[in-house]
């Protein structure tokens, strides 16, 4: 058995035990190690960030390095190089793919399936404003451990905005708050890009006043003032803010 595998479904559940609690997700091309192979499932890290937990095999296929990413907010693959036919599966923004030639207005990938030339991008094609990668979230639904346009939650946001910028960044806000940035005073102004933590959540600053984050509250990804925000939470028995960090990148 491989110890490397790569994601084929469009999103895959990252789970606490067999058949148990989402805990995080990948994506389509995502790359995983295998720790151990517990019958239909196995016990794997998330390549990129060492993120442990349980997957089906059947969301797995070997691994095939990437070319090319998804760009649009998600895409169509087809079984032939044609957009009037019935599509496959639809995979996610940031998905990763591997091209192996050009066919009209399509590419063909390793699998002999097809995706519009319009819908991405090469691998290597990096957004260096990570909050304008985070805007795109805006309105998805909340999801506890979710990674995707189709469900995110907090930390999940920020792993995402972060990826697309090539950056790495830990999948729990716990240990985002650990790992990124440095820390800057609660009397500082505040930039957009910077990170407010709370004991459980995490949001980012899009202005000096303004926090986007994915939030159980609202049910999705949302705008709001940060005072009005944190009034909430408080309300709300979420605590005060433990810190805020600034990522120096």
């Amino acid at each position: 058995m491989s110890n490397i595998f790569q994601v084929c479904k469009p999103v895959c559940n990252i789970l606490d035990r067999p058949n148990g609690n989402l805990i995080r997700q990948m994506l389509y091309g995502d790359r995983l190690d295998v720790v151990s192979d517990i019958g239909e499932w196995i016990k794997c890290k998330r390549y990129s960030d060492g993120y442990g937990g349980y997957v089906k095999k059947s969301n797995l296929k070997n691994w095939v390095s990437s070319t090319s990413k998804v760009c649009s907010f998600g895409a169509q693959i087809y079984k032939k190089p044609n957009m009037k036919t019935i599509p496959v599966m639809n995979v996610p923004f940031q998905s990763e793919l591997t091209i192996t030639k050009e066919v009209g207005d399509f590419f063909e990938l390793k699998k002999g399936q097809y995706i519009h030339k319009m819908h991405i991008e090469p691998i290597t094609e990096l957004k260096k404003d990570f909050l304008e990668t985070a805007e795109k979230y805006l309105g998805v639904p909340y999801l506890w451990g979710g990674d995707s346009q189709y469900g995110v939650d907090c930390s999940g946001l920020v792993s995402l905005a972060l990826r697309n910028a090539g950056h790495s960044c830990p999948g729990d806000s716990s240990d985002q708050e650990k790992e990124l940035g440095i820390t800057i005073k609660n009397n500082e102004y505040l930039k957009r890009g910077d990170l407010v933590f709370w004991k459980g959540h995490v949001g980012l600053m899009l202005d000096e006043k303004n926090l986007l984050h994915a939030n159980g509250y609202h049910m999705k990804v949302t705008k709001e003032p940060l005072d009005k925000a944190k009034e909430r939470i408080k309300t709300n028995n979420g605590g005060l803010i433990t810190s805020i960090k600034r990522l120096i990148i």
